[in-house]
């Protein structure tokens, strides 16, 4: 019943609108991710590229989506960021996934390309494609003042791209309100490939629950493990620090990248330097999610700059290109927001071109006579301008790191930290050892295994004041709290460590579940056991019964979880399909690969002869083939897809016939060193 229904497509070329029902996904995928990506797979060929009109753009949501327990979307395409044009989903909340809901839509499926630029006005029942003209090349904030106004409803909830979707640059995002974003991939850019500004919703029909004493017994248990539980703490220092406060715990731990990952030290910060400072001057109050009560984002308010922050947005333009001006931090994030780019990726471009410049490999010549110097406020504002509006050297930096590379040469990619054409974040201090064997396999997901390298020691300084206990006490509680959780869902208490290669993939397999469990609910995995470390709880076990009370449908952990397996293996399929039409990917960053160079964690190293153990016990689990890379019949078959499997065997006889290798046929070996230039 908390299911709206109704799925809503929309073909933009052809100015078609239609409806169908939902109800013929859900036995199978349940809702949210894994509907959107049968969907894709339905509709989306391996062959077609990220910006053509072939390209799917979905909006999905889940079945607690729009009720106190979730208002969490997923939007899913084709990314164009990605070298191997493989899908890709990133989250997004805000009130906007929740007005889909109560509009009457579980999905909003976009094909196509209008001739002239388009928005999409969604009034429950009625939906129309209406001219956009008079709003391109507005801001993303402009842009949402601007249809409010048009439509004279304040409530209309407005998802947007600013000038970067426009131009089509591969990091481009999507923009909700404030700074609810869908990034990561370059979604912005699929949705300017097809000439569309925005979706605009507004929803009034509500939801109805199932079983309403159940779902609010299970939302009681919610409320009081976050308000009495061991979640307290977390919350407590939320409201009290909020994210942006574990940056300054990742600076004291030597976690965070100083220049372009040439060292792990940050020149000891001044007071007026530091992030709880600078929330201390301008931070105006805590903004988030409807319905949440973790309200985790930051509303701040600089010199009459108002704008919202959140999570790892602390790094990007500071310590990556050595400015401890957080003013000029500011400036930057909300530049990179108005233009509706993805402030990390920006960033990360930014600082490698320092670091180029730094060794000649380019000169002020090559960026339209801006010597790219650490910390310059002239050479961060250029950059972000130039790349949004696809100007000068911005044009060569628009599609991402690895083909700008291409066409500068001359050692430049060797300088490169980037994975799948994405700038890596700066926050890798500490070493790394089994998430390299989940990030870097062959077919990777979406996953992100927690605790990365760095969160487990910027989440201890962090909670300590609200623990009301020392860093070092806080450190072995946290660990405590890991190991807990690991034992609880692998069997082996050290298997979050990174350097427990061979039940690494264990822990990850779990995590993976944890997180697309609450992509397919609609729940949010930032208040799930994907961060079980942080003392915060929601299994997928939790997540079903949630499921069953909202809709009725007698929903098990394991029928959520067979859906999750279900979407990965037709994920995965895509993604080796994808690389056989588009290429493999690049192998892992030259400079990951070598010691650290300075603090407490100098002289580690990655053990590249061990990523294998991890990459190939993931397989395993998985029910995936760990030469072929592709998943295993009996799986297939076992999880009701055997039209997969008779696919894939058919590509591989036809390969076969014409003598070709038609995948990657051998098994996952040690990713290769490239040589550094002499």
């Amino acid at each position: 019943m908390s299911n709206a229904g109704t799925i809503l497509r929309v073909d933009l070329t052809d100015r078609r609108i239609e409806k169908e029902p939902t109800s013929s996904y859900v036995r199978d995928y349940i809702g949210g991710l894994s509907i959107g990506t049968k969907i894709f797979w339905d509709g989306v060929p391996p062959n077609v590229t990220a910006l053509s009109p072939k390209n799917m753009l979905i909006f999905s949501t889940g079945p607690l989506t729009g009720t106190l327990l979730g208002n969490k979307s997923v939007v899913i395409t084709k990314s164009p960021l990605y070298t191997n044009q493989t899908i890709g989903n990133t989250g997004m909340g805000g009130q906007f996934p929740s007005e889909m809901k109560f509009a009457g839509y579980d999905h909003i499926v976009i094909t196509g390309k209008s001739e002239t630029p388009v928005y999409l006005y969604i009034d429950n029942d009625e939906v129309e494609i209406k001219d956009a003209k008079h709003l391109w090349g507005l801001d993303v904030y402009e842009t949402q003042t601007r249809l409010k106004e048009e439509l004279k409803d304040p409530d209309v909830q407005i998802a947007c791209i600013g000038p970067a979707g426009e131009n089509l640059v591969a990091f481009a995002l999507i923009l909700h309100d404030i700074n609810n974003t869908a990034s990561k991939g370059g979604h912005g850019a699929v949705m300017g490939s097809k000439n569309l500004k925005a979706v605009a919703v507004r929803g009034t029909k509500g939801l109805k629950i199932a079983d309403p004493e159940a779902f609010m017994s299970l939302w009681r248990q919610f409320y009081e493990y976050y308000t009495t539980g061991r979640g307290r703490y977390a919350f407590k220092t939320i409201h009290e620090q909020g994210v942006g406060g574990q940056a300054d715990a990742c600076v004291k731990k030597d976690v965070m990248a100083w220049g372009y990952f040439d060292s792990y030290v940050v020149p000891s910060p001044k007071k007026e330097e530091q992030t709880s400072d600078f929330l201390d001057r301008y931070l105006v109050g805590h903004i988030g999610c409807a319905f949440c009560p973790a309200q985790c984002h930051q509303n701040l308010d600089v010199a009459g700059t108002g704008g919202g922050v959140t999570c790892w947005a602390y790094a990007g333009f500071r310590w990556l290109v050595k400015n401890k001006d957080q003013k000029l931090w500011w400036k930057c994030h909300q530049l990179c927001q108005r233009y509706g780019m993805e402030i990390n990726e920006a960033a990360g471009i930014t600082a490698w071109l320092m670091k180029l410049y730094e060794l000649g490999i380019i000169t002020a010549a090559d960026t339209d006579g801006i010597p790219m110097e650490w910390g310059s406020e002239k050479a961060c504002i250029t950059a972000i301008e130039k790349m949004a509006r696809r100007e000068g050297f911005g044009e060569l930096l628009a599609n991402g790191t690895v083909p700008a590379a291409q066409k500068i040469g001359r050692d430049s990619i060797n300088q490169a930290v980037q994975q799948r054409n994405k700038q890596v974040y700066p926050a890798v201090g500490m070493p790394i050892g089994g998430s390299a064997g989940i990030y870097q396999a062959p077919a990777a997901s979406e996953v992100w295994v927690n605790p990365p390298s760095a969160d487990i020691h910027g989440v201890y300084p962090w909670l300590a004041p609200a623990l009301g206990v020392s860093e070092e006490e806080a450190e072995k509680i946290v660990s405590e709290w890991a190991s807990e959780h690991a034992e609880r869902t692998t069997g082996y208490r050290d298997s979050w460590e990174e350097f427990n290669y061979e039940h690494f993939a264990d822990y990850a397999v779990v995590n993976e579940a944890a997180i697309a469990a609450c992509d397919i609910s609609g729940h949010c995995d930032w208040l799930s056991d994907r961060i079980a470390h942080y003392g915060i709880w929601w299994s997928p076990e939790e997540n079903a019964k949630a499921i069953s009370a909202a809709t009725g449908m007698n929903c098990t952990a394991e029928m959520l979880l067979d859906a999750h397996r279900r979407r990965r293996l037709l994920e995965l399929t895509h993604i080796k399909l994808s690389e056989r039409a588009f290429g493999e990917l690049e192998p892992i960053p030259f400079k990951m690969l070598m010691p650290k160079p300075d603090g407490q964690f100098k002289g580690a190293f990655l053990d590249i002869e061990k990523i294998p153990q991890v990459t190939n016990r993931y397989y395993e689990i998985m029910g995936i083939d760990p030469w072929t890379h592709l998943p295993k019949r009996e799986e297939l078959e076992r999880l009701g897809l055997k039209d997969v499997a008779d696919m894939l065997d058919n590509l591989e006889e036809k390969a076969a016939a014409l003598d070709e290798t038609p995948v990657e046929a051998t098994p996952v070996k040690s990713p290769k060193r490239r040589k550094g230039k002499k």
